[in-house]
């Protein structure tokens, strides 16, 4: 699916204590890249289909990233397209729709570096 800009998406659960760890660093990837005016999408990908938006919310202020976008992979959608089978990774995706960076828990750094690199 075509865009404007990469994208970062984080695939996790709020049962997984790793996860934790990848959600803050892509909050605070999304606040640096907000911050220095450059322009990508990020988002934290639940593949837990039974989590409801109010524990995905208390799991987001419990780390301290509470306006980090978060959904739920429902139908296991993103999980599919992107061949995502283990939580705690992080995908980086080009305009054109291409995964163009894949690593799990990456640092804030590795995540603005992966976006700069797809076209940010």
């Amino acid at each position: 699916m075509p865009a404007k800009e990469p994208a970062a998406l984080f695939f996790f659960s709020v049962g997984c204590g790793e996860c934790a760890g990848g959600a803050k660093n892509l909050d605070k990837a999304a606040k640096a890249f907000d911050k220095a005016g450059k322009k990508a999408n990020f988002l934290a990908v639940d593949m837990d289909p039974s989590e409801s938006k109010t524990t995905i919310m208390q799991f987001l202020q419990y780390i301290k990233a509470p306006t980090l976008p978060a959904t739920v992979d429902k139908n296991a959608t993103l999980s599919q397209r992107y061949q995502v089978a283990a939580l705690s990774t992080l995908i980086v995706v080009d305009p054109a729709g291409k995964v163009t960076y894949r690593a799990t828990d990456p640092s804030a750094g590795q995540i603005q570096d992966a976006l700069k690199k797809a076209g940010a």
